[in-house]
């Protein structure tokens, strides 16, 4: 009977969990164990390369066996990760899927535990990246990410960091797609975790822009072109969007059931909106990321690899979408660095056709593609075949707009783009019957009025650009012509603003700024102070008269309110980098509803749905039901037993008059406003 007992408790501790637990607590006390455990692990190795397709579920066990305990035995498990990674490496095409993601969970844990380098593994994940389970290729793709970010975490090791970029590059090259795919993946995730963020990690991904694979190529054009919500998505899996809206569809149905009703299809509504938002909401929490222009201001060499771009684009075999995402990110380069790309003004004309159905995206990069260093001869023909095509009385008010707005970004970056008589031709359009077609050609002589109103006619120019013109202020623009300033620009303002002087930047302002500049030391509110006066001068310009007292108390208490409308208000100014231009922006005002459903739907669109409000007040108001509530939804029989409707039970013939007189009185008296149920 003892002897029984005893090879109960044998089988009992020698079991892999509790021999684990023990092993982890005590390890020179079970070195026997784990050298009978590591053969018997070598004789299944054997058998199972034998026939590695078929599922061996006490292999598996063992092997996650040794990887829990190889810590605890580093001398005697060094052979552990080559093992796996061998077998692998030869039979992972036709090993079971239970098998092989054993193996990788194993590899993925001993890695945690610093068993072995990072780089040693990272050839055998990528080859696992051609397989077809799409489960192991998630995991696999997220351990890697996770592991370089933990690297990184509290010191950088730069040998390691340029070993393991070596290898990503290495594979971002390769013509297999899914390694290149989520070899650019790993890329950009870790810029976007400012992991791999400096000036070699940028050069290396623009390598893969000219990579013949669309996604790959897809994702870094939105990486450089600073697009936040784009990049990763569709590059690794093909069908996240549906899988996402049959989840929500799904959750919708487990809510409200699946049989339709007039109240069914009212929550269905808010539940699928209340779906999407907290969607939208989890994805926001999980990223993390900043993306700026950095990317593109850091290349090394942005002309060879916009010609590059352009040379791809010229050939024309790929879809039109790629090809614009393309063209915008050539013209974002040409802006940025103000590069001489002159073959592609000539390329953009074919597509500069009012019916083009992107064709405001094709003006927008014409737009960023334009810049004062470039000759004016390169883009007058393209804005004079914006003007005839375009900006013509047979063309729709909508086309006109679009042409107006696009001229006039073009003449703001550019040089002498127009002469005095093209000039005048367009803006005769600001008495044009369409609001739209008027305000564009407006905006057209207030852009003028500021960079070169001489070329205006004299009714046109306003009062303040004429005494710039008087007073030799203002300059005709010359191409190639070098801006050395010997003060900062705007200082004579502050300086006039400080001391109180009525000086409209004449000499008297000129020495004071040199005085400000050579005897105080400028802060950030000083800087911030003087871009407001910037551009309060800006705007007097464009729009010839001075600003009313009024105006500049409220632009001024406005701008005070908010810190974040001073980047965008300082896209005008002269001196800074352009800003993106999206064809949004070139788009025409929106015609109005001229039918009667049209009409409808306008004013269903901006009814507010009550009962929604109240439902959303209540879902974010703080406790529970209110008292009123509480009444509302009292059982009737509760109500018939109450004291109150005892006691008007029990009212006289004259109480009950009095009560009547006393609604009628309430309901004369509230007549215009009547009382919403609440």
């Amino acid at each position: 009977m003892a002897d029984a007992d005893d090879e109960k408790e044998k089988q009992r501790i020698m079991s892999l969990p509790q021999l684990q637990n023990l092993m982890k607590k005590d390890p020179e006390a079970y070195e026997l164990e784990f050298d009978q455990q590591w053969s018997h692990f070598d004789s299944q190795m054997e058998i199972f390369k034998l026939k590695p397709q078929k599922p061996s579920g006490s292999f598996g066990e063992q092997v996650m066996f040794l990887a829990h305990v190889a810590s605890s035995f580093p001398e005697k498990a060094k052979a552990l990760p080559d093992l796996l990674i061998g077998a692998l490496s030869e039979h992972f095409e036709i090993m079971h899927s239970t098998m092989r993601t054993t193996l990788v969970q194993a590899l993925i844990l001993m890695r945690n535990r610093d068993q072995f380098p990072c780089n040693k593994t990272l050839p055998l994940y990528f080859k696992l990246f051609g397989s077809q389970d799409k489960a192991l290729r998630k995991s696999i793709f997220t351990h890697i990410v996770r592991d370089i970010a933990q690297m990184n975490k509290k010191t950088k090791n730069q040998k390691v960091n340029y070993e393991l970029r070596d290898i990503m590059f290495a594979k971002l090259k390769e013509t297999d797609t899914e390694v290149a795919r989520h070899s650019c993946a790993v890329f950009i995730t870790m810029y976007r975790q400012g992991v791999w963020c400096d000036n070699h990690v940028v050069n290396l991904m623009s390598a893969g822009l000219v990579h013949p694979d669309l996604k790959v190529a897809a994702a870094l054009a939105h990486l450089f072109l600073g697009n936040k919500t784009k990049g990763l998505e569709g590059i690794l899996d093909e069908s996240d969007d549906e899988d996402e809206v049959a989840d929500v569809n799904d959750a919708v149905m487990g809510i409200v059931g699946a049989k339709k009703t007039a109240n069914r299809v009212k929550r269905m509504k808010r539940a699928k909106k209340a779906a999407k938002k907290a969607a939208r909401k989890g994805a926001r929490k999980g990223d993390n990321s900043g993306i700026s222009f950095v990317a593109i201001d850091l290349l090394n060499d942005p002309q060879t690899l916009a010609e590059r771009l352009l040379q791809r684009l010229s050939k024309g075999s790929e879809p039109f979408l790629f090809r614009l995402l393309m063209l915008h990110l050539v013209a974002r380069l040409i802006g940025r660095h103000q590069l001489h790309v002159l073959n592609l003004y000539p390329f953009l004309l074919k597509y500069l056709v009012p019916t083009q159905k992107e064709v405001t995206k094709v003006l927008a990069a014409l737009v960023e593609a334009s810049h004062p260093a470039v000759p004016p001869d390169e883009v007058r023909p393209v804005v004079l075949h914006i003007v005839r095509y375009f900006v013509t009385e047979a063309q729709s008010p909508e086309v006109v707009e679009v042409g107006l707005n696009a001229i006039r970004e073009v003449c703001a970056r550019s040089i002498n783009i127009l002469t005095e008589e093209e000039l005048a031709d367009l803006v005769n359009f600001r008495k044009h019957k369409n609001k739209g077609v008027a305000m564009s050609a407006r905006s057209l002589i207030n852009t003028y009025r500021e960079l070169h109103p001489a070329l205006l006619h004299r009714s046109l120019r306003g009062r303040e650009a004429t005494m710039a013109l008087s007073r030799g202020e203002v300059s005709a623009p010359e191409y190639g012509a070098g801006q050395a300033s010997d003060a900062i620009d705007g200082l004579d303002l502050l300086a006039s603003k400080s001391k109180r002087l009525k000086t409209d930047g004449g000499e008297d302002g000129k020495e004071k700024a040199k005085e400000v500049m050579a005897e105080q030391v400028l802060g950030p509110d000083d800087f911030k102070q003087l871009r407001k006066l910037r551009l309060q001068k800006s705007i007097e310009m464009q729009m010839g008269r001075k600003q009313r007292d009024q105006e500049l108390m409220s632009s001024s208490s406005d701008s005070d309110a908010s810190d974040s409308d001073d980047d965008s208000d300082e896209r005008g100014l002269q001196g800074r980098l352009p800003d993106q231009v999206s064809g949004d922006m070139l788009k025409a005002t929106p015609k109005r509803a001229r039918t009667k459903a049209e009409r409808l739907a306008r004013v269903k669109a901006g009814r507010t749905d009550f009962k929604e409000k109240v439902i959303e007040r209540a879902k974010n108001r703080k406790g529970g039901k209110t008292n009123k509530e509480h009444a509302r939804n009292k059982p009737l029989i509760m109500t018939l037993q109450s004291k109150t409707v005892q006691t008007k039970k029990q009212r006289s013939a004259k109480q009950k008059l009095q009560t009547l007189k006393g609604h009628i009185k309430t309901l004369r008296k509230n007549a215009s406003h009547p009382k919403r149920r609440r």
